[in-house]
């Protein structure tokens, strides 16, 4: 058995920098708060809880304190009420997320209708929606596209971890009903290699082990374009997950994480396939 593993591996440079801001906040005091988990990713979760993050709810929850804003980012609404209450507010958005959210602000007060790509229920859509009211979100084509059609001057942002297949997709259509659509790639570039590096793997290897909490929505995407390509996928949290059936007969096997997956669950899930199959060697690609 050949074992490969995508080129790029860990954090994301925004889940990083999150992470570590998190990390000096807890150190610092006993009163930190996040809406919401830090990034999905349920043993970066049980770290920072251990280190004393706390989870809220709301801002209401919240009586006094620091508001951590999570790699997702929060609606300007939910800052202000914050700030109201007096709770100090420290902002981790990743730098591409904040990105996006002042663009798509920028493009709405030029006069253009906003519309999202992405996953409405998702934190970070909800965050860029907050700063466009009245922004179309969309993650399917709808069965009626008259709204779309009464749209004028049309500005398309993403979420910045959207299957980029189904970005061109959703964009091509929409494209077709509008004279004047303006189209801003806003899926994140570590997102985009990952997800190239993942395509170009799968389609060498005859299983894809993808690493990454299953609430994750880029890593989902890695497992699913895995599957596209023609491999077996299976999405793990870590080496505990794996089951040895699964490597059975077949003669390489890939890795791959998504951005909010530590490293060393790459190194760890490399070693349990080794230690499965002794004869089994690390391939560089």
């Amino acid at each position: 058995m050949e074992i490969l593993k995508a080129r790029t591996q860990g954090f994301c440079f925004g889940v990083e920098l999150t992470y570590k801001k998190a990390l000096a906040e807890t150190a610092e005091r006993g009163d930190v708060y996040t809406m919401g988990n830090i990034v999905h990713n349920p043993i970066i979760v049980k770290e920072l809880e251990e280190h004393g993050l706390k989870n809220a709810e709301s801002v209401e929850d919240i009586d006094s304190g620091t508001l951590f804003v999570r790699a997702h980012g929060l609606p300007p609404q939910t800052l202000e009420q914050a700030e109201k209450k007096g709770l100090r507010v420290v902002d981790a958005t990743c730098p591409m997320v904040t990105r996006t959210q002042k663009l798509a602000k920028k493009l709405q007060e030029e006069g253009r209708s906003i519309v999202i790509l992405g996953d409405p229920n998702h934190p970070e859509v909800r965050g860029i929606a907050g700063h466009v009211p009245g922004a179309l979100v969309m993650n399917e084509w709808p069965e009626d596209d008259s709204q779309i059609r009464r749209m004028r001057r049309i500005a398309i942002v993403s979420q910045s971890t959207l299957n980029e297949d189904k970005f061109k997709e959703l964009v091509a259509k929409i494209a077709a009903l509008n004279y004047e659509t303006r189209v801003y790639n806003t899926i994140c570039p570590d997102t985009q290699g990952r997800q190239l590096s993942a395509r170009e793997l799968a389609r060498e290897v005859d299983v894809m082990v993808v690493i990454g909490g299953t609430k994750s929505a880029n890593t989902r995407h890695l497992a699913e374009i895995s599957e596209a390509e023609g491999a077996k996928a299976h999405l793990v949290e870590g080496a505990a997950d794996l089951k040895r059936e699964w490597f059975a007969g077949e003669e390489r096997v890939g890795i791959a994480t998504g951005a909010s997956t530590p490293g060393f669950l790459a190194d760890e899930v490399e070693q349990k396939l080794l230690e499965w199959f002794p004869t089994a060697e690390t391939v560089a690609v």
